[in-house]
């Protein structure tokens, strides 16, 4: 008779077991940092390579978590995760600011991109002074903000004035018009793969024509979703070339 009733009280109570086991797991994968949302914002520079390397990896180890992507410039990921709207991003460096951490992830040279048989890829490289006057192809600033501020500031720091004469919102129009013979542009290691057809690549001979990529999160975001992403990333980091 005892036995009946244990068995008819396990069948009868089996889903509820169930369920409380259910509800244990998730619980230690909670505690262990295993399940829940990681919201990542990225920028074009980091689309390619760095991003999508790091989402893999994350995956693989962590596949109960819920990865949100969201591609945003460095400007609006920095007012993004002010507003608790991302958990981190890759961003174009530096940043420093007292509210936020930052991880250099990746330091790549900068490579003039000209059209073919221009005057300037005659050379196997090309110096800064030889940029001087010449007519410049740029991101425009409603989405290239961050990458325009950083230009200036390489080119400023050499004494050379930047001529831009036509602006393009995304990287296939300004390489379309590149090849087109309109100008020259200057741009990112990581990006030289896809610059298609009727294009030239020079390395620019002058160790501040580098890009600066960083993971940043907020100081206070204390989620064991992001401590695990930014472990990872720190290992994996890119080194400069």
């Amino acid at each position: 008779m005892e036995a009946s009733k244990a068995c008819w009280f396990y069948e009868t109570n089996i889903e509820l077991l169930r369920g409380y086991e259910r509800a244990v797991g998730a619980a230690r994968l909670v505690a262990q940092g295993k399940t829940g949302e990681l919201r990542l914002a990225y920028m074009s520079f980091a689309a390619t390579t760095l991003m999508p390397l790091a989402v893999s990896q994350y995956r693989r180890l962590y596949p109960h978590i819920a990865l949100n992507l969201r591609y945003m410039r460095t400007q609006g990921q920095k007012l993004a995760l002010a507003h608790d709207e991302i958990d981190v991003g890759y961003m174009i460096g530096p940043f420093d600011h007292s509210d936020f951490q930052s991880l250099v992830v990746s330091v790549e040279p900068l490579y003039l991109v000209a059209p073919r048989d221009h005057e300037l890829t005659r050379t196997s490289k090309v110096r800064p002074a030889d940029l001087a006057g010449q007519d410049l192809i740029l991101g425009d600033m409603g989405e290239w903000e961050a990458y325009r501020w950083r230009l200036s500031d390489i080119f400023s720091a050499e004494g050379l004035s930047m001529n831009v004469c036509l602006e393009a919102s995304n990287p296939m129009a300004l390489l379309g018009l590149v090849a087109g013979g309109l100008g020259i542009t200057i741009y990112p290691k990581s990006l030289i793969g896809f610059a298609g057809h009727n294009i030239d690549l020079r390395p620019i001979d002058d160790q501040r024509f580098r890009l600066e990529t960083v993971l940043v999160w907020k100081r206070t975001n204390r989620s064991k979703t992001v401590r695990a992403f930014i472990e990872l990333a720190e290992r994996g980091h890119l080194s400069p070339d």
